[in-house]
């Protein structure tokens, strides 16, 4: 089974990351449920370490970010242009919050900050059509979310899978070879809360209390998940299917 590359685009505060570990921790633990055979490298692209070569990989994850993929720092530009080059090479990728945002404005979609401000907390994924007939089954999924910008417009080419009231593009599939989602798989309840606790003052209290509330609702992080690995095993294969009998 080859190995998965984690791309990590930030580093969380040292009282955070203590119990929480860094985003490729909790992409690491929360896949290997799925699949615990499965292998990972990271590599810190906001310092700009990558891979001499992707050949011995089966697909690359770009992780959550506090940056903001319209911003021009040097590590994001030449981050766009790896997307660019990636997708050329029909290498699996799969986007997740400013991973999903990086990655459309990398390839000529754009990013700004939401009209609704903030979007924390739990929220209900509504399938499109389109999600439908490429296979995943149900209506929509809950994910946890936590992000103030968002796609406005996608990359040409690119279709729009699911959507959240406050979120009209919140899962992209970019053909054959591009999957990605606004919300956070990975996170755990306990993350998900400490980072809202955190903000108060940038959300706004009574959001916070919203959102906080419905960390009670049942995710469905495992289902996405599995999507997630299915995807970066089998390329164009989206959808639902038997992830853990087939690693």
């Amino acid at each position: 089974m080859l190995p998965i590359a984690i791309y990590n685009t930030d580093t969380i505060a040292p009282h955070l990351a203590v119990e929480h570990g860094q985003y490729p921790d909790m992409f690491v633990r929360s896949l290997a449920r799925q699949a615990p055979l499965q292998r990972f490298e990271r590599f810190d692209v906001n310092r700009e370490q990558y891979p001499q070569s992707l050949d011995g990989f089966s697909g690359v994850i770009i992780t959550g970010s506090q940056s903001a993929a319209y911003d021009h720092d040097p590590w994001i530009n030449r981050l766009k242009q790896h997307i660019v080059d990636l997708v050329a090479q029909r290498v699996p990728v799969v986007g997740i919050c400013f991973g999903h945002q990086v990655i459309h404005q990398a390839l000529g979609g754009r990013v700004e900050k939401a009209a609704a401000g903030w979007c924390v907390g739990t929220h209900y994924n509504r399938l499109t059509d389109r999600a439908k007939s490429l296979g995943f089954a149900g209506d929509g999924f809950h994910l946890l979310s936590s992000h103030q910008d968002q796609v406005q417009a996608m990359a040409p080419g690119a279709e729009c899978l699911a959507s959240t009231p406050d979120c009209p593009i919140a899962m992209t599939y970019i053909a054959p070879s591009v999957l990605t989602f606004q919300g956070h798989p990975e996170f755990t309840l306990a993350y998900a809360r400490a980072l809202m606790e955190g903000r108060v003052r940038a959300i706004g209290d009574k959001k916070v209390q919203g959102a906080l509330a419905t960390l009670t609702e049942p995710l469905d992080d495992e289902r996405v998940l599995s999507w997630i690995l299915r995807f970066l095993h089998f390329g164009a294969q989206v959808g639902d299917g038997a992830v853990t009998a087939e690693l």
